[in-house]
């Protein structure tokens, strides 16, 4: 038989397959020999879409050959992969000798001979992710229309799949990150000692980033000379005490006033490092600013796993650098016994870092009409909330609130929102996502703090509501039929005191419901008597206006809030998710 019909059975085993890792590298594997035993081609290829460098890269290749074309790269537009990801729209040649559009670098490179092919776009959420391409049927002389169906079913699988595991990745890489910054922010706060702080910084940066040599250079603020101030990863003769501004890396950031990073390339400047003291071609380095003067270089070579460094491995750097200058200054100010209390600087990273974070919701998901809104009551906060995409009819919302203000809770909101929310993406059942949030966020934060959570799952095709809640108060959805809000409410302790069992509820909805989602900063705002809102005025206005669009909603509660609160300054978080049930 030339290929598989797509059975119930088919589809679930295929299913499971592509279901059975969270390891990307073994998903992208699990993916291709899946299309190829299915579609029974001579070969497979998935390529990735690379967005800084707009091309295809082929990540995994089954087959003859296949070895020989794993990373080489695709520009947009060239060859029919390129043409599928330019056009997004499916491809299928059947003489290939002939196609003028067949790209014919990457057979001369690897030495292979393309007979036939289809290749279809990976598409997630509005997101090309890629594409997947089978190459040479067998048992059959040409590829149809049903091969497109089959590879668009596979591909579109595969194409959540990958978004889920590569959101799963970012996640961890972020949770590491902003380990990173509560480290060096801790160390700020406590190390008085110049040398206690720069060798925490060296060594938080290396794990980070599996980096086996970071180095620390400064400029002495009276010689003004370069100098070598810590390092990790370099043998003591290797070490110099200063270091010559007039060449290497030093000079390219000196006169260039950018980051550089390096990926292998080979035709990098010879003189930007010395081949025989680094294992691998890539590095990354960013200057260390005060007052936009450079004062220093933050150095990183020699990735532990031999992979070249990342752009987020340079914003990560870059962002650190903001810390490392401010609190070298004042280290090397006092060089004493005392506490660094440079808050703004704290302030503004953490602000920085919580306004990034925030995610950018679209105001029409399929049925779903959203209103978001956001207001710290001092310069950072520590509510969130977020949105996790399952599938076209089905995503996850949750609203919550970290306890305690400043520094320490910002940190701790972006660690919780980073493990929730990878939580929430591997397991479709709201309590055990939050049991099992609430067990990583025990054994690793080490914040002494907790957060509120009020998680939902929405499924629209079966207009449903599945929620838990962590300690969280009372959410509303408003039922339009009845003119009525109802009260979601459920058992579970906050996240991060201790192990807890949290419950699971079940609601259903009709089109023209309403979910409300919000922080006690809403219901709490408290005008200049001390006097508070109220849940109960909320629901009520909400009952008087919840048919009105939820744009005009959202405006008139915020409206409402401010009046009421007239004069008096915000004593919290003010944080408002509105989903309409289409």
């Amino acid at each position: 038989m030339s290929f598989k019909q797509l059975s119930l059975a088919l589809i679930s085993d295929i299913t499971a397959r592509i279901n059975s890792t969270d390891d990307l590298e073994e998903l992208l594997g699990i993916i291709i020999e899946t299309t190829k035993d299915v579609l029974n081609t001579e070969g497979c290829s998935l390529l990735l879409y690379d967005p800084d460098e707009d091309c295809l890269v082929f990540q995994v290749a089954k087959g003859d050959k296949g070895e020989s074309l794993t990373e080489l790269k695709v520009p947009r537009g060239k060859g029919i992969a390129g043409m599928v990801l330019e056009s997004l729209e499916p491809v299928i040649v059947n003489d290939a000798a002939n196609d003028p559009r067949i790209y014919r670098n990457i057979d001369d490179a690897v030495g292979f001979t393309t007979k036939n092919l289809i290749c279809v776009p990976m598409k997630a959420q509005g997101e090309i992710q890629g594409v997947l391409e089978a190459v040479n049927s067998l048992e059959r002389p040409e590829f149809t229309n049903k091969d497109i169906k089959i590879l668009e079913y596979l591909s579109d699988l595969a194409a959540i799949a990958i978004r889920n595991r590569r959101l799963i990745r970012d996640l961890k890489d972020r949770a590491r990150e902003l380990d990173c910054l509560y480290q060096i922010s801790q160390a700020i706060s406590n190390i008085s000692e110049l040398d206690q702080f720069l060798n925490l910084t060296v060594n938080s940066i290396s794990d980070v980033l599996g980096a086996e040599r970071v180095s620390l250079i400064f400029q002495n603020p009276r010689t003004k000379a370069f100098e070598l101030s810590k390092s990790i990863g370099f043998s003591l003769e290797e070490e110099s005490h200063l270091v010559d501004e007039s060449r290497g890396i030093l000079n390219e950031i000196l006169s260039q006033g950018k980051a550089i990073l390096v990926q292998g390339q080979t035709d990098i400047n010879p003189d930007l490092l010395t081949p025989n003291r680094y294992k691998t071609r890539s590095f990354v380095s960013v200057p260390i600013r005060q007052d936009g003067t450079i004062i220093g270089v933050l150095n990183a070579a020699d990735k532990m796993s031999g992979d070249s460094f990342s752009h987020q491995d340079l914003s990560i750097l870059s962002t650190i650098s903001n810390q490392i200058a401010e609190a070298y200054n004042s280290l090397l100010a006092k060089n004493q016994k005392e506490k660094l209390t440079s808050i703004r600087r704290d302030m503004q990273i953490a602000s920085q870092i919580q306004l990034n974070s925030l995610p950018n919701i679209p105001k029409k998901m399929h049925l779903l009409e959203i209103e978001t809104s956001y207001t710290a009551s001092k310069e950072i906060g520590g509510d969130f909330y977020d949105l996790i995409y399952h599938n076209p009819d089905e995503v996850s919302i949750l609203i919550a609130d970290v306890s305690g203000k400043g520094i320490a809770a910002a940190l701790f909101m972006e660690f919780s929102k980073t493990i929730i929310a990878g939580e929430v993406a591997r397991n479709s059942s709201t309590s055990i996502s939050l049991m099992g949030a609430n067990r990583i966020i025990q054994e690793k934060s080490g914040y002494f703090m907790f957060v509120t959570v009020m998680l939902t799952r929405i499924n629209m095709l079966k207009k449903r509501i599945r929620y838990s809640s962590a300690g969280h108060n009372e959410q509303l959805l408003y039922k339009a039929k009845e003119k009525k809000v109802l009260l979601l409410s459920g058992k579970g302790m906050p996240l991060g005191i201790k192990e807890s069992e949290i419950e699971e509820h079940e609601v259903e909805y009709q089109p023209g419901d309403l979910l409300v989602l919000y922080t006690d900063g809403v219901s709490e705002t408290t005008n200049e008597t001390g006097e508070m809102y109220s849940l109960e005025n909320l629901a009520k206005l909400i009952e008087r206006n919840g048919d009105m669009p939820v744009e005009n909603l959202k405006e008139l509660i915020l409206d409402t809030t401010d009046a009421f609160r007239g004069e008096a300054d915000p004593h919290d978080d003010y944080t408002l998710v509105m989903v309409r049930l289409n």
